[in-house]
Formats: C-alpha cells, structure tokens, sequence
C-alpha cells in the first residue's frame, strides 16, 4: 500500500549548534542586536540636540525681546518720560536683565555640555576599568 518516505536532508555538523541553530546565525544576531542598540543610542542624541537648538532659539529670541523691554522700562523710571517718571536718578538702571540673562544661559549651557559629552559607553573603555579595578592596589 501506500508506503510513507521520509525525506532525509544531510547538514554538515560543524554548522549546527547543540540547540540546531545555525552556527553563523549566533554572530550577526550579537551584531545586530549591537547596531540597534547603537541605533537607539542615535535616535535619543539626535533628540538632544533638536532640543539643545531649541533652547538656544528661544535664549536668543528671549534675550532680543526682554532687552528692548528692560531699555525701555529703565529709561522710562530714569526720568525719560517726564510725564511716565517717578523721579529716579539718572544713570540708576536696576541690572535684572543681567540675571536672567545668567540664570538661562547657564541652563542652557548645561544642556550643550550634556549634549557634546554623551556618547556610548565602548567595549575598550569597560575593559580598560575592568583592567584598572583587579590591579592590585
């Protein structure tokens, strides 16, 4: 009667592993998940830097804006619109543009160090602290 074959296929044993993966697949599936990881480190620092460009526009627009509002504000309480005037001395500008301009500067600095210093952490520079640590001391 109907008699079943079985289809038999020979593979070479050197190119299968103890699970009959394919030997050759272990290293670029290791690759891979290596570019994605490298990949995703990309996606968030370009992220970073759209920001970082972000708040550097707005710093300068900020600072275009504020200026001519703390000129105009400290020539009208210096006497410069005698009707507007409260009587201050001339030459007695209050510096308030100064510390914003300090105090937002200096975040956005931080936010640019941090952009400029991130990267990834490489295979050389764990084996380095890892060589560094079992040194005796």
């Amino acid at each position: 009667m109907g008699e079943a074959r079985k289809e038999v296929m020979s593979v070479p044993a050197e190119m299968l592993t103890r699970d009959g993966r394919d030997a050759r697949s272990a290293r670029p599936a290791a690759a891979a998940a290596e570019e994605e990881r490298l990949r995703e480190w990309a996606r968030l620092h370009v992220e970073r830097v759209h920001r970082l460009k972000l708040h550097v526009a707005a710093f300068v627009l900020g600072m275009v804006v504020l200026a001519p509002v703390w000129v105009f504000v400290e020539w009208e309480s210096n006497g410069a619109f005698e009707r507007l005037s409260d009587g201050g001395k001339p030459g007695d500008w209050d510096p308030w543009i100064l510390y914003v301009a300090l105090v937002w500067g200096t975040i956005v600095a931080f936010a640019a160090l941090r952009t400029s210093f991130d990267r990834p952490t490489t295979e050389a520079e764990i084996d380095h602290e890892l060589r560094r640590l079992r040194e005796p001391r």
